[in-house]
C-alpha cells in the first residue's frame, strides 16, 4: 500500500499559520506560508517545464524533517523521513495548490 498524502492548516503559537504535509499518518512537515508558497511555486515551475531542476529541496523552520521532492518522467517522489510517495503530475499540480490554500484542520 502506497503512503496517502494530506495538506491541512495548522496553528503554531510562534510561527503563526502553518501548513501541514502529512505523509501516511504520523509523518508530519510544517511549513510557514511562505515555505509552502516557495515549494509550491518550485513544483508548479517544474511541472510546466519552466525549470530544469531535478530535485526541489526545503528544510522547513518549524519541522524536525526536510521536504525532498525528486523530479521523475512521469512527476515527482516526495521523500519526508523516509516515507516515499510518487505522484504524477496531475497530483504535483495538486499539492502545489494545496499547499498555496490548504483546508482547515
Amino acid at each position: 500500500m502506497s503512503p496517502s498524502l494530506q495538506v491541512t492548516q495548522s496553528v503554531h503559537r510562534a510561527f503563526g499559520q502553518l501548513i501541514r504535509l502529512t505523509l501516511d499518518t504520523d509523518t508530519r512537515l510544517d511549513f510557514t506560508a511562505e515555505e509552502a508558497a516557495t515549494v509550491s511555486r518550485a513544483l508548479t515551475a517544474v511541472r510546466e517545464g519552466r525549470s530544469a531542476e531535478r530535485e526541489i529541496y526545503m528544510s522547513p523552520i518549524a519541522s524536525d524533517y526536510e521536504f525532498s521532492g525528486t523530479v521523475l518522467p512521469h512527476g515527482l517522489r516526495i521523500a519526508v523521513a523516509g516515507t516515499a510517495l510518487d505522484l504524477d503530475w496531475d497530483g504535483v499540480e495538486r499539492l502545489a495548490r494545496d499547499l498555496l490554500s490548504p483546508p482547515p484542520s
